[in-house]
This record gives C-alpha cells, sequence and structure tokens, in this order.
C-alpha cells in the first residue's frame, strides 16, 4: 500500500502532535545523519520544542562539533542558500517547477502492479520423480538440476531396458545430444 498525502498544517490534537513529532524528529535525524555520510558533508539540525506548560526542550544532531558548526555559520561569507516555510508550503509553487524532487505518492498516480507470487515448486518433476536436495549425492556428479532430474530418468530407464540409447542434455548449450 503507498502513501498519500497529507495536508501540512498544524494537529490539534495533543497525542496525536505528541506522537507525531517524535516519530518525525527521529526521521529528521536519521535523514541528517545519512546525508553527512553519503555525501562526506557537515549537517546540523537543531529543533526547539515549546509546549504551553512545559520547560522548553533543545533537541540537536550534529555531525561534528554542535559549537563549532555554529560558528562556522555564523562566520560563513559565500554563497547561502536558505529555505523557509514558504518554499514549501506549495502556496506559491509553480506545478511543473524544474529540480522538484517529491518522494511522496500522489492520490492521481496509478498504483503499483501488484508483486507476481511465485509457484510453489513441486515435490515431484514433470517425471514424477521425486525431487531431493542429496540427488547430488545419490549420483555423485554436480550439474544443473534439469541435467540431474534426466540423468535420474535415465537411470531408471536402464535398469528396465539395457539396450536402450542413452539423450543426454548438454547443460551448456541445452541441447539433446
Amino acid at each position: 500500500m503507498g502513501r498519500r498525502k497529507i495536508e501540512i498544517q498544524p494537529i490539534t490534537h495533543e497525542r496525536n502532535r505528541s506522537v507525531t513529532f517524535v516519530k518525525r524528529k527521529l526521521g529528521l535525524m536519521k535523514k541528517a545523519y545519512e546525508l553527512g555520510v553519503l555525501c562526506s558533508v557537515d549537517v546540523a539540525v537543531i529543533i526547539f520544542e515549546d509546549r504551553p506548560g512545559q520547560e522548553p526542550k533543545l533537541f540537536q544532531y550534529c555531525s561534528t562539533n554542535m559549537r563549532n558548526m555554529i560558528a562556522r555559520h555564523g562566520e560563513h561569507d559565500g554563497e547561502r542558500d536558505t529555505k523557509g516555510p514558504s518554499d514549501f508550503s506549495g502556496a506559491d509553487k509553480n506545478e511543473d517547477a524544474v529540480g522538484e524532487d517529491d518522494d511522496e505518492v500522489e492520490d492521481d498516480d496509478p498504483p503499483p502492479p501488484p508483486p507476481k507470487k511465485k509457484a510453489k515448486p513441486n515435490k515431484d518433476d514433470a517425471h514424477g520423480i521425486p525431487r531431493s536436495g542429496n540427488q547430488q549425492q545419490q549420483h555423485g556428479h554436480s550439474e544443473p538440476a534439469d541435467s540431474q532430474i534426466i540423468y535420474c530418468c535415465e537411470q531408471q530407464e536402464q535398469d528396465d531396458d539395457p539396450d536402450i540409447e542413452r539423450q543426454t542434455l548438454d547443460s551448456t548449450n541445452k541441447e539433446w545430444g
């Protein structure tokens, strides 16, 4: 089942908001860690939680020393790419924006096809001979499974009629010889 987009607005129910905060905070910290490791960059995340009637809490993640990272931020004179809530709210978002990277599945996208079910292997092969994992040990060779089945059939036919012509399947080019 795919995920659908949710409307981003404040959650009014306190318990739902608290659960969402904990889960998304953990997800954000994990994404920050992954970004730092995969792209070899320094990453810092600072979250202040101010709840009415409670002491403010500080949550932070930093791939290096947080104080050094904040100092670097203050001293940085180079190019800055600063984002704010309006960049993500969708209010003035162009639908055909270049570089849009949305991992969420949209409601109007068709669902992916269901995975194909694998057929359960039958205990008997096409010739009614029980399959076993120790055929290799029984016959003293290690060939692909289809060659083993044919070899097993040949042994049975040979026991019944010693004058029968033996046909084998060459496992390299899959031809009868």
